[in-house]
């Protein structure tokens, strides 16, 4: 990123607090500041309503603050592990995101555009997750109770710590990465 180019308010917080505000046919997401009471950045569903019907959430957005775009994700369809595609608003790969097999808990790869590696792992239970690079912490995610009338509507809420060195792109990914998550704990919940 250019560092004279002006600076998103979403990627200067090292605390994020990312609240599902839909669910039945979208997977939308406030990201408010760390008290969470301020809106920095939001998540959107897009993609027509039949592939929501079809394939549920499937194509998702990113915008600051202001509503600038700052990362699509795509969920295309595929056989065996989940795979997940990171790109920029105009569409250059930013990330491969992969889930792997692990027995008692949730283990995704994210590969980035330019070859690093994030190993995102978890709880079985999906409530809570370390994004390491080369085995150092680069977040650490905390899925929290979001209040009785939230949880009866299966909305989520994420605690998001980002280490204060992890540069845009990463922060980008680690973002993308707890909206996969969540895809991921809905379609193991509609399968099972």
């Amino acid at each position: 990123m250019d560092s004279s180019a002006h600076q998103p308010v979403l990627l200067a917080h090292d605390t994020l607090v990312m609240q599902q505000i839909t669910g039945f046919m979208s997977n939308d997401f406030d990201i408010l500041d760390a008290t969470g009471q301020q809106a920095i950045g939001h998540v959107s569903t897009s993609g027509g309503g039949l592939s929501h019907l079809v394939a549920g959430s499937r194509s998702l957005d990113v915008a600051d603050a202001d509503g600038s775009p700052l990362l699509h994700v795509e969920d295309p369809m595929s056989l065996g592990f989940d795979h997940f595609r990171l790109s920029t608003p105009e569409g250059a790969p930013l990330a491969e995101v992969t889930s792997r097999f692990a027995l008692f808990s949730t283990r995704v790869r994210i590969t980035m555009a330019d070859g690093t590696d994030l190993e995102l792992s978890g709880d079985m239970l999906g409530l809570d997750f370390e994004f390491q690079v080369q085995g150092a912490v680069a977040a650490r995610v905390s899925r929290k109770w979001a209040g009785l009338g939230r949880g009866v509507l299966g909305r989520s809420r994420y605690a998001v710590g980002i280490e204060p060195t992890v540069p845009a792109q990463l922060r980008l990914a680690i973002i993308g990465g707890c909206i996969v998550l969540d895809l991921i704990r809905r379609k193991k919940q509609n399968q099972g």
